[in-house]
């Protein structure tokens, strides 16, 4: 499904995630950020925006700080390991304070490479309002298939889901979404406290665990309705100290995914199943896992090879 138009009034809550650097020497980035802000108060007079502590003490948010635009807003400080975990925290506050908020809309406001694209950010403005199906994923394409974002879902991402998890990888295909860890997110509360709390939480790659959490695997179907929103093109430069950063995205996907196959796929005994019976289909189950884990493993060194060779380390 592709962006629709909506029939009714939400109750919204946008959380807005400030720029980990900040943007006290990036006027485009500080455009965007209030520009995001602007947009999210179409929906909410008070946006909550989650403020990195590290951010703070490190002054990258003085500028920020001493705003009287900043007043305006619903600021909450978050010690967080990385930037999926300050999501986390700020869906937990949304949650746990604002009952009757029926959906969440999550906005990234550290995207400093956007061009003033009046396409991108008429796309954004109804991304945001958008309220016609349960788990609504902001998609966007890059201007370099060699920049990271691309090559982290083209060499890691898509082959590392295709191994663990080919039915979901094709759905995904067919949404269709390009993005399967894209940072745009706007999701009904109930849904999203059904995958909270009834599921295995993860401090990254949040969206892609969204995605296969949300697959009825008896059934073989969506358990939601998924939908895309297409925002337009982001730009993604390409430097080789994008390596590193590549390689850390690409080895938490593989953590993330062949725990998840384990958690899903591991056999339960049930009444009247004998011992021996239970034991053969725990053998399967490890004897598969091992085969997913050497492919896997496989697909890691041709990513890194291939990184490696595109970004000139």
């Amino acid at each position: 499904m592709t962006k629709q138009p909506d029939n009714k009034s939400i109750n919204s809550k946008p959380v807005i995630i400030f720029p980990y650097l900040g943007y006290e020497h990036n006027k485009k980035c500080e455009w965007y950020f209030w520009w995001t802000v602007d947009r999210c108060k179409k929906i909410d007079p008070r946006p909550i925006v989650m403020l990195s502590r590290d951010t703070v003490i490190k002054q990258d948010a003085a500028s920020f700080m001493k705003d009287k635009r900043s007043q305006t807003l619903e600021v909450i400080q978050t010690w967080s390991v990385d930037t999926c975990q300050t999501w986390l925290a700020g869906w937990g506050h949304v949650l746990d304070n604002y009952p009757e908020t029926e959906r969440i809309v999550q906005i990234p406001g550290d995207i400093d490479y956007v061009d003033r694209d009046v396409e991108f950010y008429d796309n954004l403005k109804g991304f945001i309002e958008t309220t016609s199906s349960d788990i609504a994923i902001g998609d966007f394409g890059t201007g370099d298939k060699y920049g990271a974002k691309g090559m982290v879902d083209t060499y890691g991402t898509y082959p590392l889901l295709a191994n663990w998890f080919p039915e979901i990888s094709k759905s995904i295909k067919s949404l269709p979404l390009h993005r399967p860890r894209s940072e745009f997110l706007n999701i009904k509360t109930s849904v999203l406290r059904d995958l909270l709390i009834n599921n295995k939480k993860f401090a990254y790659e949040q969206t892609l665990n969204f995605l296969i959490k949300s697959w009825n695997y008896d059934k073989t179907k969506w358990r939601y309705n998924i939908s895309t929103y297409p925002l337009g093109r982001l730009s993604d430069q390409k430097s080789f100290r994008d390596y590193g950063g590549c390689i850390d995205q690409i080895e938490r996907i593989e953590r993330m995914l062949s725990l998840l196959w384990r958690e899903i796929k591991e056999p339960k005994k049930k009444d009247g199943v004998s011992d021996a019976k239970f034991e053969e289909q725990y053998t399967f189950f490890s004897n598969e896992y091992d085969n997913l884990r050497t492919k896997s493993k496989g697909i890691m060194e041709t990513a890194r090879t291939t990184l490696r060779a595109f970004l000139g380390v």
